[in-house]
């Protein structure tokens, strides 16, 4: 049933891509272990789409939970349809057949990492070697390329077949690799790091790691924050210490081992902007920005409406140059900074007007006059509702609200 609703979707979409490129653009994505917010995925896949109804976004992020899952375990097999036939390897290899279309999509989910972020030399030879060992069963051609030899043995047919045999464990090999440590702890020779390997910690010990990290993210009590400070203190003692720090930083998404540290520090950061202590909360994600200015946890959006409340202009000029994007985020800091500064203007007045048909449920859900229920969304594509609410739970009232004016000037339809 998810796959024809999938399927449904893809058919009113720019490039209506079929289930197995879908499949495995989302494996590619998985593999990385890398958060890729929703809506910026389902550009990648589909291209423009006028809108997305809940029961799709649903089956679509449920797909690519199932693929981030089976790929950790490495349990991950390839659609029973991707198979390659010994009788007849020139159909399997068509390129609209099922086998051709999921390696395509694979070598394009894993494409999204290579010029967004700073990968290791290791970690980038890794995937492009992986591209193209994939990329010899996306056409016929290209399978004769890959596996023929100078020195054949067999035939090139035969090479692809067993080749072939090897897909699914040459995803989990590469998953595993790209988890590891982009780093040679040998580097770190001063006493401020002591060479704390993460895999000498045990199973037992990791997975209680796990359970309070789950525990502390729970905690929406700003009373709490006392907790998450004594975990964040003893991960900067004996894991992520200055010199690690400086070390990794710009790339600190890239190792795993750093992501619980850096969600109970964002969930820290959010704590203290909801208790109105919105500079504390500035010092805390301007540190996550600088240690990941990829920004997969979206901490720009939150510190963006900090420095609205905080009306630190020039910082917040710098951040809108620094994260040109689509979406009502940044557009909507831009508005409300140029309000706040300068007043309304025929000039302002226009771009507020790309603002509201940026998301058509912007104006109607932030000031009010539709109701929701504010709640933790799945995802969001651009334009939908889910957007304005998690504009909202980002701070996106708190910020308009501080500014005189401002959501009575929005509400107004003068042009």
């Amino acid at each position: 049933m998810a796959r024809k609703t999938i399927f449904a979707f893809s058919q009113n979409t720019q490039h209506q891509p079929d289930y197995n490129y879908i499949e495995g653009f989302l494996v590619g994505l998985a593999t990385l272990g890398i958060e890729v917010r929703v809506d910026e995925w389902l550009v990648n896949i589909f291209g423009d789409y006028q809108s997305i109804e809940r029961y799709q976004l649903e089956a679509l992020i449920e797909l690519c939970e199932q693929c981030k899952v089976t790929v950790a375990k490495a349990t991950y097999k390839l659609p029973e349809q991707c198979t390659l036939s010994k009788k007849d390897i020139a159909t399997s290899l068509d390129e609209e057949a099922p086998l051709p279309k999921f390696c395509t999509g694979f070598i394009a989910g894993l494409s999204t990492v290579l010029n967004d972020l700073k990968l290791s030399a290791e970690h980038k030879e890794a995937i492009v070697e992986t591209q193209a060992f994939f990329a010899g069963f996306t056409s016929l051609d290209r399978a004769k390329l890959t596996f023929s030899y100078s020195e054949p043995t067999r035939t090139f047919e035969q090479e692809a077949l067993l080749a072939k045999r090897r897909l699914a464990s040459t995803i989990h090999a590469l998953s595993d690799t790209l988890s590891m440590l982009p780093f040679d702890l040998d580097d770190f020779a001063d006493s401020e790091f002591k060479g704390v390997d993460y895999n000498e910690f045990s199973d037992e010990e990791l997975e209680t790691k796990d359970d309070t990290v789950s525990f502390l993210l729970q905690l929406d009590d700003v009373d709490s924050l006392h907790l998450l400070d004594e975990f964040l203190n003893v991960e900067e003692q004996i894991f992520i210490t200055p010199a690690f720090k400086q070390q990794n930083e710009g790339h600190f998404w890239l190792i795993h081992e750093t992501r619980p540290y850096m969600a109970v520090r964002f969930h820290k950061a959010r704590l203290l902007f909801e208790s109105n202590q919105f500079q504390k909360a500035c010092i805390e994600l301007e540190a996550l920005l600088k240690l990941n200015p990829n920004d997969n946890q979206a901490c720009r959006y939150l510190y963006a409406n900090c420095l609205v409340l905080l009306k630190q202009w020039d910082k917040l000029k710098v951040l809108l140059n620094e994260y040109e994007e689509g979406g009502v985020f940044m557009s909507a800091a831009d508005v409300l900074m140029r309000f706040a500064l300068d007043g309304e203007s025929a000039e302002l007045n226009a771009i507020k007007q790309s603002l509201i048909k940026a998301n058509k449920h912007f104006v109607k859900i932030l000031t009010g006059q539709e109701k929701v229920r504010l709640h933790d969304v799945l995802g969001y594509t651009l334009g939908s509702k889910e957007e304005v609410i998690t504009y909202i739970e980002m701070g996106g009232k708190k910020a308009w609200l501080s500014v005189e004016g401002s959501l009575f000037w929005l509400r107004n339809k003068k042009k």
